[in-house]
């Protein structure tokens, strides 16, 4: 691989914006490497812009990220690639006229890449920024399964990928490892693969494996190479591809916790990603909680300004109706549920 230097200062708005784009299905972990990323530029004393797509019509990452001090563009209700397609084109303007050093574009879950970079490269936005680096997040746990199960979702993901980084390297074992490296070699050869934990890549605190600059000429002809290898979605994989729904909430009243987690553990497997905050009754500060594939994180947060309690639920198939019965029956004393 040929390196250059770091991602270079500004020149004023006179050299294209270099862009890095993090995509991975939903869960993957693409926020906690964007704001690990992101505290590392602010360190360095960085001018960074961020473009963030969430699929429902809540941002809970951008909150999350707002409530860290950093200044987050957002487009939510929507997947980037298909179903917000010209206001993606338009946040990129707006974005790249700040002059930012480089900007950082956090893409749902469900997004193609391919559709992104096309839709990146639009003609007016061609001498005003570069897609510099397409990141893919795996998350090893529910890689496999989901390789098999949403098929070209991930499969495209990772053939356009100029690097993959297997997210939550702590928690996977080494044939989870060893099956994700196997199916990037299998399916891009040109991606760099890389471990993180926490979002961090050991030994390369200086974030050197996503920020150098790689000669434009070198990655402009992997790209290349990887679209000689892909096909068009048919049909059925193109209903997998926007056959998801997402459901918001605000709550209203603290949660019993002990109600919540056991609701949430039984939540139906159509349901394959949810998240907010969330206060508990008798218990202090505000609570973020993660749920991915059967998985559930509960952590205390303090965030500044303080978002209000809200969950996103994300899936095939959304019984809304029941999920804000099942949420009301979870609240200290009964009351009614706002469902957006």
């Amino acid at each position: 691989m040929s390196v250059q230097t770091t991602v270079p200062e500004s020149s004023g708005g006179s050299s294209p914006v270099p862009a890095i784009v993090i995509s991975g299905f939903l869960g993957s972990g693409k926020t906690t490497l964007l704001l690990a990323v992101l505290h590392h530029m602010r360190r360095l004393g960085r001018k960074v812009a961020v473009l963030m797509n969430e699929f429902g019509d809540i941002s809970i990452d951008g909150e999350i990220l707002r409530g860290e001090g950093f200044s987050v563009m957002e487009l939510s209700d929507g997947c980037i690639c298909c179903q917000i397609g010209e206001d993606f084109v338009q946040a990129f303007t707006e974005v790249v006229a700040r002059q930012p050093e480089v900007i950082f574009v956090e893409a749902t879950g469900l997004a193609d890449p391919v559709d992104l970079l096309d839709q990146a490269t639009a003609p007016h936005l061609l001498d005003r920024v570069t897609i510099a680096r397409l990141v893919t997040v795996a998350d090893p746990k529910n890689f496999t399964r989901l390789s098999k199960v949403l098929k070209a979702i991930v499969k495209r993901q990772t053939q356009f990928a100029d690097v993959v980084v297997i997210g939550k390297a702590d928690e996977a074992t080494p044939e989870q490892i060893a099956d994700i490296r196997r199916y990037v070699e299998e399916n891009n050869p040109y991606a760099q693969v890389y471990l993180a934990t926490q979002g961090i890549v050991p030994g390369d605190e200086a974030f050197q494996w996503l920020l150098a600059e790689v000669e434009p000429a070198e990655r402009e002809r992997r790209r290349a190479a990887m679209r000689e290898q892909l096909t068009a979605l048919n049909e059925q994989e193109y209903k997998a591809h926007t056959d998801f729904h997402s459901m918001s909430c605000r709550l209203l009243r603290p949660l019993v916790r002990e109600r919540f987690e056991e609701f949430m553990r039984q939540l139906p497997p159509d349901i394959v990603r949810a998240k907010g905050f969330v206060r508990f009754e008798g218990e202090d500060g505000l609570w973020v909680m993660m749920y991915v594939n059967g998985d559930l994180y509960i952590r205390p947060v303090t965030l500044s300004p303080s978002p209000e309690e809200h969950l996103v639920f994300i899936g095939a198939r959304l019984d809304h109706a029941q999920l804000a019965s099942a949420l009301v029956a979870c609240e200290g004393r009964r009351r009614a549920l706002a469902v957006l």
